[in-house]
């Protein structure tokens, strides 16, 4: 199907990565279905059954999205649920409208609870090292760090993107003692190795499975195994929503980005492999930090059935 060229220039965004971040390409797709929601497709017959392949179209744009793909779930879910199906056409429109509003806003409230809930429970860590980008992580370390005089953070530089500058800018801005480190230095860290002392490991994530994986920026697991063996919690800092209801580990599907990310003008002849994730398997990760507390990863199905039954709906 062709779609409105606004539409179209969203999945370019997100599948080149000018889109980058879960709660972003959430918003870049919810943004295309409304801006669907407005045009001819909005008009048609059939045109919830459009707008949710306009969702689907931008959710599944990249592999690794599940926080955007569940958000189609919930509004095909909860559209019918509040009748929707049985409206005139004018407020089955303000009606799916609206859906898409509350998906975005179960997002923020999901985001706050996490510090809500759980910055009173971390007061006692004083040295955290964070890999990558995540805003969550930032405002749970931003609230951690508050009127401890002796709080320090240690962010990796994050090639080839360098999003960890992000992360070091934030905290940096927030008043926080930080210290920014090649990506290759972050086990030393860890271990004791480093200029700054580490006594916990905070990262976010892209998602999560059903057994308590997680899947985050590559070298994450490298991170999370030095902290394991020399007996550092390892924290995923994340809301519920990132779950990937259908996939187990083993069946996870990395996104392998292009050559030039890597190097523009390589040697012919010179193979590159460009993983941007990689799988924290669950034995290495004490919990995950979520708008439901601080969840063991063995807990993480049940607490997902139980919070977002929803998803689990046929």
């Amino acid at each position: 199907m062709k779609y409105p060229r606004k539409i179209e220039k969203i999945r370019r965004d997100i599948a080149s990565i000018k889109i980058q971040g879960a709660t972003n390409v959430a918003i870049a797709t919810f943004e295309g279905m409304k801006i669907a929601l407005k045009s001819s497709l909005g008009r048609s017959d059939n045109f919830l059954k459009e707008i949710l392949e306009v969702g689907a179209y931008l959710a599944y744009a990249r592999p690794n999205e599940p926080l955007a793909q569940n958000g189609i779930l919930y509004v095909k879910h909860f559209f019918t649920r509040r009748g929707g199906e049985s409206l005139p056409s004018e407020q089955k429109r303000d009606l799916l409208e609206e859906v898409c509003d509350d998906f975005l806003l179960k997002i923020s409230n999901a985001k706050h609870r996490i510090d809500e809930l759980n910055t009173p429970k971390l007061k006692h860590i004083d040295h955290i090292l964070t890999h990558c980008h995540s805003s969550t992580v930032v405002r749970l370390i931003q609230g951690i760090s508050e009127e401890d005089n002796d709080f320090t953070a240690v962010c990796t530089e994050t090639r080839p993107r360098y999003q960890g500058r992000i992360t070091a800018k934030e905290l940096v801005e927030a008043g926080i003692d930080t210290t920014l480190i090649t990506d290759g230095a972050a086990e030393s860290f860890v271990i004791g190795r480093g200029s700054k002392p580490v006594s916990a490991v905070f990262i976010g994530c892209d998602a999560i499975t059903m057994q308590g994986y997680c899947i985050n920026k590559i070298g994450s697991w490298g991170i999370a195994m030095s902290a394991y063996q020399s007996g550092k919690p390892v924290y995923v800092v994340t809301p519920l929503l990132k779950i990937d209801r259908d996939t187990a580990y083993h069946e996870i599907e990395i996104e392998i980005r292009e050559d030039q990310e890597l190097w523009k003008g390589a040697p012919k002849g010179l193979e590159i492999y460009n993983p941007a994730f990689e799988v924290v398997d669950a034995g290495l990760i004490t919990g995950f930090i979520t708008e439901y507390g601080i969840i063991k990863p063995s807990n993480i199905g049940d607490t997902v059935k139980r919070e977002y039954p929803w998803l689990f709906v046929n």
